[in-house]
């Protein structure tokens, strides 16, 4: 098996030959790609090797959407559409079907101000600072 060639391959020294003697480079098994080691090396097995013998690992999808709008269980009282009522996410199953489905505003669309507006803003919140300053004196 692949798994007994890699071990073969690691464990055994005339498999896994020096560059030069007494040198610092030696030659992956697998992928035969050279590997930068320390002189007292008796094997090695690059990452190269290693990944060919691997599997990859398995990345499963963390966020699951719920249906629901962001924020619901901060909310004070959240009611979705099948009448489940949530007080700040904690569902009330005694309240359920009472009350109608929350209706989620859309957040306000923001306008992407450009560098004049900055500097504009900028200058209009130094001159407010200023006669702050003069205020107190």
């Amino acid at each position: 098996s692949l798994f007994n060639l890699i071990l073969d391959a690691f464990w055994n020294p005339k498999w896994s030959q020096n560059s030069i003697e007494n040198g610092r480079w030696w030659k992956g098994r697998l992928c035969s790609e050279w590997v930068k080691v320390n002189t007292d090396t008796t094997a090695t097995l690059c990452h190269r090797c290693v990944n060919k013998v691997t599997e990859p690992p398995i990345f499963t999808p963390r966020y699951k959407p719920t249906g629901r709008p962001k924020g619901w269980q901060w909310m004070n009282e959240f009611v979705d559409t099948q009448g489940n009522v949530f007080n700040k996410g904690t569902e009330q199953p005694k309240l359920k079907g009472t009350l109608k489905p929350t209706k989620v505003k859309p957040p306000k669309k923001r306008k992407k101000l450009t560098a004049d507006e900055k500097l504009f803003k900028k200058i209009k919140d130094y001159k407010k600072r200023q006669k702050l300053k003069k205020g107190k004196k």
